[in-house]
């Protein structure tokens, strides 16, 4: 008998021989291929290269490169990335690169040196540091090619491969 079986869970009135219902943590976990969550309360040092999403709800420390970075409320990355587009709802503190969008929520705290395409801050939000903004040309040479499908997977040496495009 599985224990996180659907069928299994309508029997059990969807909790575990643990007494933990699976619904709810089961539908935060589920990610795209190319992505990773840093779940609340783990702590993750090392640089990471995920061609579609990493979200932070723990600690990260190290570098991020990826087409979007989402540091969730009570998250909390030090470091350097480079991404596509950010959403900052917790704390940021390094260098911030993004190529397209950075959104900062109202409780969203961005400080470093950053520099961003386009630049959206909530009511509350702060944002810190050096801070400029990309011209169209840079932001095309930064931008994070995300790898989609099987063929380009293997031409690029799998999700731990290159994501730049250069374009020279």
């Amino acid at each position: 008998m599985a224990i996180f079986d659907d069928e299994n869970q309508k029997k059990e009135g969807g909790s575990t021989p643990f007494g933990r219902s699976t619904t709810a943590s089961r539908s935060t976990l589920d990610t795209k291929e190319g992505s990773i969550v840093i779940g609340a309360g783990v702590s993750v040092t090392g640089d990471i290269d995920a061609p579609n999403e990493v979200s932070v709800n723990g600690r990260h420390t190290g570098k991020v490169i990826s087409g979007k970075i989402t540091v969730r409320n009570g998250g909390k990355i030090d470091g350097e990335s480079r991404v596509e587009t950010a959403e900052i709802e917790g704390n940021y503190d390094g260098n911030l690169e993004v190529a397209g969008t950075l959104s900062v929520s109202s409780s969203g705290v961005a400080k470093g040196e950053i520099r961003y395409k386009d630049l959206e801050i909530a009511l509350g939000g702060k944002i810190s540091g050096t801070i400029s903004e990309m011209s169209d040309e840079e932001a095309s040479k930064s931008k994070i090619k995300l790898v989609k499908d099987d063929e380009e997977r293997k031409k690029s040496g799998g999700f731990f491969g290159t994501t730049k495009t250069e374009e020279n």
